[in-house]
């Protein structure tokens, strides 16, 4: 199996106002807590793997990594109370590790998560997830159906609670969103390239302020993002390599890349351009979901990310 090196990177950009005629800066109204609780998941996988909470992909892994990767979730986590991970393992090119298969660790006050840490590295009442999945796990019908999906339940909470995602309607895979969703995207990628960040701030500006809201986000911070956003180029897949994932329990999409795969990547992606970028190909992948609000009828960003992955010495 080819080996990635991915790195996730919480792709946390862009702002502006509500309508064309306010210039107040959303971001100024960030209520920010240095005390809140954060929360943090270390996957190690050897399968391509999506960890989902609450229907909202926190992790991707399109190919085997060899490490733990460390992530913040809390974009994830838009509730207080019971939360739902979502496993879901590609095991088209399943083989026998003799090893764990996942490893995953989920903590609550994860500030220090930017390391390598393991479960005697934290109270075990801050362990809210310690989950192994080995090659006795996985059962013939798994291998025959291609993959592994497992659910489990975990309590979070947070200190701002946003309402927006309740207030979505729920969205139907058909031409017309699929239509809606690549015209928003082309859009959206054409105004990041031509570096309009007027326009970009506009299309973004509400999906800005509740990723920064959720995750605990400073407004300095927001900024240092944005401006690396627009400085990248972007690349949209034509519009017949495409289709339209849903997330959110129903009240989200997003375009991925047609194809049989059960773990998909996002049809927009763009060049590493930081200085400090590994060696290596660098390919970034960004998703952007989109919802439509009660009593309204277009599309509007509710949601972003973004990941890496390095392949040494050979091209995409």
């Amino acid at each position: 199996m080819k080996k990635y090196y991915l790195f996730i990177i919480v792709l946390l950009t862009f702002i502006s106002c509500k309508g064309q005629e306010n210039k107040t800066e959303l971001l100024d109204k960030l209520k920010y807590n240095a005390d809140k609780s954060n929360y943090g998941i270390q996957p190690t996988f050897y399968y391509p793997t999506e960890i989902s909470i609450n229907d909202y992909p926190v992790f991707r892994g399109l190919e085997f990594f060899g490490n733990t990767i460390p992530n913040f979730i809390d974009i994830g986590i838009n509730k207080s109370g019971e939360q739902e991970l979502k496993i879901l393992i590609d095991l088209a090119n399943y083989k026998k590790q003799g090893k764990p298969i996942l490893n995953i660790l989920l903590i609550r006050s994860a500030k220090g998560i930017s390391i390598i840490s393991n479960e005697t590295d934290f109270p075990e009442e801050n362990i809210l997830v310690n989950f192994e999945l080995s090659d006795e796990d996985i059962t013939q019908e798994n291998i025959q159906n291609g993959y592994f999906l497992k659910i489990i339940n975990f309590n979070a909470k947070i200190p701002v609670e946003l309402s927006s995602l309740n207030n979505s309607v729920q969205l139907n895979n058909s031409p017309e969103l699929f239509d809606k969703l690549y015209n928003a995207l082309a859009k959206l990628t054409e105004d990041l390239n031509a570096k309009n960040s007027k326009n970009v701030l506009k299309i973004i500006q509400n999906a800005e302020f509740e990723v920064a809201q959720l995750r605990g986000m400073k407004k300095e911070w927001m900024l240092d993002e944005r401006k690396a956003l627009l400085s990248n180029t972007f690349s949209l897949l034509p519009k017949d390599s495409c289709e339209v994932k849903i997330y959110g329990n129903g009240k989200m999409a997003t375009l991925v890349k047609k194809n049989l795969e059960i773990i998909k990547q996002s049809a927009i992606t763009s060049k590493f351009t930081t200085k400090n970028s590994p060696r290596g190909k660098v390919i970034q992948f960004y998703n952007f979901y989109y919802n439509v609000p009660k009593g309204k009828e277009e599309l509007e960003l509710i949601r972003f990310d973004g990941y890496a992955i390095t392949k040494y010495k050979k091209e995409f």
